[in-house]
């Protein structure tokens, strides 16, 4: 087993490359990027030139009319997100980030791992090096590149790449995606009714316009977030700062009605233009 942390690009291009969309992800690439990597940022200029493409696109089919979550399904199985796996992969940022996520629910112990929304692997992978007594880490993600998820983890006995969760888990990661989803309060209450109480989630996010896929919708719960998680039945843990600030909190309790209610109430507190860091702090029972 290849127990290295950060792979360099010809490592990660290596093992993706084995996905037979490889070929059209290059066309994304200049013969230099494709033997030595790329940057942050030419990562999201390519992401983004897919969304470009593919909206205008949708656009010529569907004569104007959008549908955002058929939209988004079929951008995540765009080809480019092949490079932005193999970027993550080898980028010691990204990885940093994911083993301060792995580091924030290492103290419940967990035995089986929910890494939600997890792309081609790398938490799951990491979380199999970092906490080897896991009897099972499960990777569920909208893209459909399972197969190649598959060969890519072949030596990691106790991953599963699944179409849907298996609950009751002992802790669930999920990192940079919350910003991806239409919904994500109703992706926390479901995390929520993913783990036992007791259980550990750690989370980063990005509410803020860095390309196209973060959703506009959802900018508004950049400052906010953090107090929506505790509102839906978690206790506050800790965090840690790397790239991003990865969250950790500790789940108390069940979601419930009368949880969500409140945690859309914050939602719709938190469209106003306030200094929310300092009106949350009045929230003394979250």
């Amino acid at each position: 087993m290849n127990q290295s942390l950060v792979y360099s690009w010809q490592e990660a291009v290596s093992h993706i490359s084995v996905n037979e969309r490889w070929q059209d992800a290059t066309k994304y690439l200049t013969p230099t990027e494709i033997l030595n990597g790329i940057t942050i940022q030419q990562i999201w200029s390519i992401i983004d030139r897919a969304w470009d493409e593919l909206e205008e696109e949708n656009n010529q089919k569907q004569q104007g009319k959008f549908d955002l979550l058929e939209f988004l399904h079929d951008y995540y199985q765009h080809p480019v997100w092949l490079i932005n796996a193999a970027f993550s992969e080898s980028d010691p940022a990204t990885i940093e980030d994911r083993l301060a996520a792995i580091r924030l629910i290492s103290h419940v112990k967990p035995r089986k791992i929910l890494d939600f929304g997890g792309g081609i692997g790398t938490v799951a992978r990491l979380c199999a090096n970092q906490i080897p007594e896991a009897e099972s880490i499960d990777l569920v993600d909208i893209t459909e590149f399972r197969h190649t998820i598959q060969q890519y983890l072949a030596d990691y006995s106790s991953v599963r790449v699944l179409k849907e969760p298996e609950p009751l888990y002992d802790a669930v990661i999920c990192t940079e995606v919350l910003e991806h989803l239409t919904d994500p309060i109703a992706a926390v209450a479901d995390i929520n009714r993913m783990l036992r109480v007791g259980g550990a989630f750690s989370t980063s996010y990005s509410f803020v316009p860095v390309i196209k896929c973060h959703l506009p919708q959802n900018f508004h719960l950049q400052f906010s977030m953090l107090w929506i998680i505790r509102s839906l039945g978690f206790g506050f843990y800790g965090f840690e700062r790397r790239g991003s600030t990865v969250y950790s909190f500790v789940k108390h309790s069940e979601v419930t009605d009368s949880n969500l209610k409140f945690a859309r109430s914050l939602e719709s507190l938190s469209r106003l233009k306030l200094p929310l860091n300092r009106l949350f702090l009045l929230f003394r029972t979250l």
